[in-house]
C-alpha cells in the first residue's frame, strides 16, 4: 500500500513538473540544514527519493520531490543544485513551446542564483557565475541583452577565479566579447581589453593541461577572424597609454607581447617600448631583438649599436657569439663603416672557425675598405686579400661554395696586371703585405691580359 501511495503522490506532482513552489526555507529558518522535526524527516525523504530517480536518469519522476527539497531545505545539499541544473537543461532541450521554454531557462537561472545564495560564501561563487553564464549563452546566445547579462556574468567569475578559472569560461567569456563587440555593444578597446586579460592568465597555465593550448588557439583565431587584433587597433589601445606606463616592466612586456603576436613589431610604439625594456632590463638577448628589429626597420645605425651590447653580454654561447659578431660585420657594411666590418667579421671567425658566411663578409669588407689605401697598385692588392678569403670560405663551409666562386671570377680582373706588379720589382707568387685596417699578408697574383 505505501508504495502505491507513493506512486498517487507523485502522479498528483506531475501537473506542477516545470513550475517552482514558494519556497518555505524552514531550514534556513531555523539554523539547520534539514529543518526540524516532520520538515526534517521530509526533506531527508525527499532528497533520498529525487536520488534514487536521478540516479536512473528518471527526470520525470525525480522532478517533484527535487522541487520539495529546494523548496523547503535549499541548505541541505549543494550537489542537488548540481543535478537540478542538469535536469532542466533536459527539459529545455526537450521542449518545443518557446514560452514554455523561456520558463524552464528562468528557473535554471535561479538554480544558479540559489546555489550562489546558500553555498557560494565557501569561495564557489565565480565558479557558479561561470557556469551560469555559459548555460545563459547555451540557450539565449540569439538575444543581445542575454549576452550582454552572461559577459557580466562571465566576466565577474574570471575576476575572482583567475587562474582557477576553466577553459570554457575563458573561451565563452571571449566569444560573448566579441559578439557584443559586432553588435555595437562595446568598443574595440574593451574587447581587446577583455583579450589581454585572459591571454595573461591563460599564458601561465599553458604546461598545466593539454586544454589550456587548445584553448588559447581557439580564442587567438577568435580574435584573428574578428579583425579587431590589428596594429592600428593596437595603435589606438596602447599610444594613449604608453607615456604614463613605459617604466612599468609588466605594461611593457604586454605591449610588446601583443604587437609581436599580432604581427606589427615595425610600429613605432613597438620600438619605443621595445627600447624602453632594454634601459630596465638591458641584456644580451633583448639587446640582439633590438638589432634585428632595427635592421627590419633599415636603422643600420642603431642596430649596430644593440648589437655591439648584445656581443659583450656574458653567458653567450660560442654559436651565437660567433653569429651575432657576423650580423655586426654586415652591418657595419650597410654603414660604410668597412674596417669595422672586417675587425667584426674576424671576430665572428675566432668563434666559429668555419663560418663560410663571415669568410664571405671578411672578404666583402676588404674589398669595400680599398679605398683607405694609397695608390692604385695598393688599392688593387686588396683583391688579393678578399680573394684568399673567398677561397677559405668555400674550403671551410661548402654549402657557400656558389657565392665564394662567383666573386673569385668576378674579382680576378680587378688585380694588378703584368707590368704593374714587374715595375714594382714583383713577381706572381711573392709575399706582399696588404696594409690600412686590412693589414695581411698575401700573395702576388698578376691579371692576365
Amino acid at each position: 500500500m505505501k508504495t502505491k501511495a507513493l506512486k498517487t503522490i507523485l502522479l498528483a506532482t506531475i501537473s506542477l513538473l516545470f513550475v517552482l513552489p514558494a519556497f518555505t526555507q524552514k531550514g534556513i529558518e531555523d539554523g539547520s540544514k534539514y529543518g526540524k522535526g516532520q520538515d526534517s524527516i521530509d526533506c531527508i525523504k525527499n532528497l533520498s527519493l529525487y536520488r534514487e530517480f536521478f540516479k536512473h536518469s528518471n527526470y520525470k519522476d525525480a522532478i517533484a520531490p527535487w522541487r520539495s527539497v529546494f523548496g523547503s531545505c535549499p541548505a541541505s545539499s549543494e550537489r542537488m543544485y548540481v543535478e537540478g541544473i542538469t535536469m532542466y537543461r533536459k527539459f529545455i532541450e526537450s521542449e518545443s513551446v518557446p514560452e514554455r521554454k523561456d520558463q524552464l531557462i528562468d528557473t535554471m537561472l535561479l538554480i544558479y542564483d540559489r546555489r550562489i545564495q546558500y553555498f557560494g560564501k565557501k569561495g564557489g561563487e565565480g565558479n557558479i557565475l561561470g557556469r551560469k553564464g555559459i548555460d545563459l549563452l547555451r540557450y539565449r546566445r540569439a538575444d543581445v541583452e542575454s549576452v550582454d547579462e552572461a559577459y557580466g556574468y562571465l566576466k565577474r567569475s574570471i575576476d575572482m577565479q583567475k587562474n582557477k578559472s576553466r577553459d570554457a569560461v575563458m573561451v565563452t567569456f571571449m566569444n560573448s566579447s566579441v559578439t557584443l563587440n559586432q553588435k555595437g555593444k562595446i568598443d574595440d578597446n574593451q574587447t581587446i581589453e577583455d583579450y589581454f586579460m585572459v591571454t595573461e592568465i591563460i599564458d601561465k597555465l599553458l604546461d598545466k593541461s593539454s586544454r589550456w593550448p587548445k584553448a588559447k588557439a581557439n580564442i587567438d583565431d577568435l580574435m584573428l577572424k574578428s579583425g579587431l587584433l590589428t596594429c592600428e587597433a593596437l595603435d589606438r589601445y596602447f599610444t594613449p597609454q604608453y607615456e604614463a606606463n613605459k617604466t612599468d616592466k609588466k605594461f611593457l612586456e604586454n605591449l610588446i607581447k601583443f604587437y609581436s603576436s599580432a604581427g606589427c613589431d615595425r610600429a613605432n610604439v613597438y620600438v619605443d617600448a621595445s627600447e624602453q625594456m632594454y634601459k630596465i632590463d638591458p641584456g644580451p638577448v633583448s639587446a640582439h631583438q633590438l638589432a634585428i628589429l632595427f635592421i627590419a626597420k633599415s636603422d643600420f645605425p642603431k642596430a649596430a649599436t644593440y648589437l655591439q651590447m648584445a656581443v659583450i653580454g656574458e653567458n653567450i654561447d660560442n654559436e651565437t657569439r660567433a653569429g651575432w659578431f657576423y650580423e655586426l660585420a654586415v652591418v657595419s657594411i650597410a654603414n660604410k663603416d668597412y674596417c669595422d666590418a672586417i675587425a667584426y667579421a674576424r671576430e665572428a671567425i675566432a668563434y666559429k672557425s668555419n663560418h663560410g658566411k663571415a669568410y664571405l663578409t671578411l672578404g666583402d669588407a676588404i674589398v669595400y675598405s680599398r679605398t683607405n689605401l694609397g695608390d692604385d697598385f695598393e688599392r688593387r692588392a686588396a683583391f688579393w686579400v678578399a680573394a684568399d678569403k673567398y677561397a677559405k670560405a668555400k674550403s671551410v663551409d661548402p654549402s657557400v661554395s656558389s657565392d665564394a666562386n662567383k666573386k673569385l671570377n668576378d674579382y680576378k680582373g680587378q688585380y694588378p696586371n703584368h707590368e704593374e706588379v714587374f715595375f714594382r720589382d714583383m713577381k706572381d707568387g711573392d709575399s706582399y703585405q696588404v696594409k690600412g685596417c686590412i693589414n695581411e699578408y698575401t700573395t702576388v697574383r698578376s691579371r692576365k691580359e
